[in-house]
């Protein structure tokens, strides 16, 4: 029985040994999306029973706009949850793996680089994360210079990318450079989104021609494009063609103009054979809806049949079928014998994405100075502004007293609405960090832990402290350094806490005015609470709890609780007129008076940093949870 076992495994063995190197398989690819339409929940079909094959070589996704390219690229490069589609997908004879994502470059139709960093610095950038770590430093720069001289980059090698502000390098010099980012690995599967978007005609051709040049290496390269010129379309190895969800064409891209003709759509001489596609699909497709509404009506009329219907008789799609066949068997066969057990894995340590997701954020911040320069500027200007309304405050009861507690509700202030650019953090590197993240640049906890270590933290503790220094002498507190020291140390436990609840918002929304909304809303509800406004005790039970998440009224309460020890205020001068009576007044007396613990001064710090510490890890939990693909 062993022998015969062992015989049989054999057998099999040989019978599906079909491997072929670099190739894509899709079989009976189905996508569904729920809707919702009037209240009534309802699917919409994207794609329908797709197969095809992609080889080695420049594989092309054609069809009309809102016909699934994307759609199916998503699926074939595995950004597709496997609980939104159906069907399967095969690498070289196997079922997709989990982690095809990371071991496959995938380029998005936008082109996500740091437009601070030069050229060379991004693919550096990229090198550093996603090669093997037995990789030399002298390696990685080795694979670095090879990279640029393939994608002709060698001149604008040190220029940066240029951002939205700042001009950089050119539109086809920005997408060979996002290109790069995905080769640097030299994946055997490359996908690109709409590689020529945004670009004119000599520039898409001249991408389309570096795209041809790899292939030459072996590898498969599989894109969507919208409307291809002649000189781009002729050097396609596989054509598919869709039209809303479904297949119309999949094969030789010569073979394409001789079954159309054979259908009744000749293409012209002079014609463009993608642009003479789109036309006859997208006419196609408004004469089937045209006749749907007709029957609607009550008007039949009998369309003629479509593309996708005539495709799933033809020769072309049977042998597609055909050739599929030994491919699903294949997968089957090592399905059964092996399982899949690949987790995400990094080709980096989390030391080593911490510090280069570090060195960026920095050269970033310093690169593009502006929020910075800002705050500094802002912060000088408010400390000075301070000084000058409450210059050299007296004990008197009438104003030293009163002015003390208006001028650290109004620092409290400052320091939390100044903090709003914190909202910018997460939204202005929403797209990076998505395609990173998916492609398996790092974890996302070392973007994150980077981001509040070089870029929130910095940009709040020195305008700080300049602040002080200007405000508290002017002011005239207390001439104690512990006094001094604390009341820094409650200013930047302020920013903190307010740069944390930015941060969280940041990281759960895209757009900038609800961001700046759901911002603002907490923090006027926390100032209301803050125990300058009114007496806290005065406030309804069932309101009264908002106090404890109200980063002012700890804030206000550690900074008067500060500056109140040791003193007296009086209204007693040497121009008191003798009829009226000399009253005094200690800083506890005042603050017991308007509800504000005294024994509170540390648990003021704490709570402060029990916000901030609580915040952040709610902006943690939030970018796990952000969706990094479709």
């Amino acid at each position: 029985m062993d022998d015969q076992h062992g015989a049989t495994t054999i057998y099999n063995e040989k019978k599906y040994s079909t491997f072929r190197k670099n190739e894509l398989v899709f079989n009976d690819v189905n996508v569904m999306i729920p809707l919702k339409i009037k209240g009534q929940k309802t699917s919409k079909q994207i794609l329908s029973d797709c197969s095809g094959i992609m080889k080695s070589g420049l594989n092309a996704i054609l069809g009309p706009t809102g016909s699934g390219k994307t759609t199916l690229l998503d699926v074939l490069a595995g950004r597709k949850d496997k609980s939104q589609y159906s069907g399967n997908v095969l690498i070289n004879g196997s079922f997709q793996k989990r982690d095809f994502r990371l071991e496959s470059g995938f380029v998005v139709q936008e082109d996500i680089v740091m437009g601070t960093m030069t050229v060379r610095e991004n693919l550096a950038f990229s090198a550093a994360l996603r090669l093997p770590k037995e990789f030399t430093k002298e390696e990685r720069e080795r694979r670095v210079n090879q990279t640029i001289q393939d994608l002709g980059l060698f001149r604008c090698a040190e220029t940066r990318v240029g951002t939205d502000e700042t001009r950089g390098v050119s539109g086809g010099e920005r997408r060979r450079t996002s290109i790069g980012m995905e080769l640097i690995t030299q994946p055997q599967f490359l996908f690109l989104d709409e590689p020529t978007t945004g670009l004119d005609a000599s520039t898409a051709s001249s991408v389309m021609m570096l795209l041809k040049r790899q292939c030459e290496k072996g590898r498969t390269i599989i894109f969507s494009i919208h409307q291809p010129r002649y000189s781009v379309f002729k050097q396609f190895d596989t054509l598919t063609l869709l039209s809303a969800g479904e297949m119309v064409y999949h094969g030789d891209p010569n073979n394409a103009i001789t079954y159309f003709k054979d259908l009744g759509y000749p293409c012209e001489t002079y014609n463009n054979p993608a642009d003479h596609f789109l036309d006859i699909i997208a006419g196609n497709e408004k004469e089937q809806r045209d006749a749907v509404n007709l029957n609607k009506n009550g008007q039949e009329i009998i369309a003629a049949p479509s593309f996708a219907s005539q495709y799933k008789t033809s020769l072309i799609k049977a042998e597609t079928d055909r050739s599929i066949y030994p491919s699903v068997e294949e997968a089957k066969f090592n399905q059964s014998h092996s399982a899949d057990t690949a987790q995400v894995t990094y080709n980096s340590s989390f030391l080593k994405q911490l510090l280069c997701v570090s060195h960026r954020t920095s050269i970033n911040v310093l690169r593009d100075p502006r929020t910075f320069a800002s705050q500094v500027f802002t912060n000088i200007f408010m400390g000075l502004l301070i000084g000058a309304i409450y210059y050299n405050l007296d004990l008197g009861i009438n104003t030293g007293l009163v002015n003390r507690s208006g001028v650290f509700f109004l620092v409290t202030t400052n320091m939390v609405f100044s903090n709003m650019s914190a909202v910018a953090v997460f939204l202005l590197e929403r797209r990076i960090f998505r395609h990173e993240s998916a492609n398996g640049y790092y974890r996302c906890s070392a973007f994150f832990i980077s981001k509040v270590i070089c870029d929130v933290i910095p940009l709040r503790l020195i305008p700080i402290l300049l602040f002080s220094c200007i405000s508290y002498f002017l002011v005239g507190f207390q001439k104690d350094v512990v006094k001094f020291f604390v009341f820094v140390l409650t200013l930047l436990l302020i920013s903190l806490a307010a740069a944390a609840v930015c941060l969280m918002v940041s990281s759960s929304v895209s757009n900038i005015a609800i961001a700046n909304l759901l911002v603002s809303l907490p923090f006027v509800l926390m100032m209301i609470f803050s125990g300058f406004l009114n007496n806290l005790s005065s406030i309804p039970v069932w309101l009264r709890w908002i106090k404890y998440i109200s980063i002012f009224k700890y804030g206000f309460s550690s900074l008067l609780l500060n500056e109140m020890e040791g003193l007296t205020f009086t209204n007693c001068t040497s121009n008191t007129p003798e009829t009226l009576p000399c009253m005094t007044e200690t800083g506890y007396q005042y603050l017991e008076k308007v509800g504000i613990e005294t024994d509170w001064q540390w648990w003021n710090q704490l709570a402060l940093g029990g916000i901030t510490v609580a915040f952040l890890l709610l902006t943690y939990v939030q970018l796990r949870r952000m969706k990094k693909f479709s």
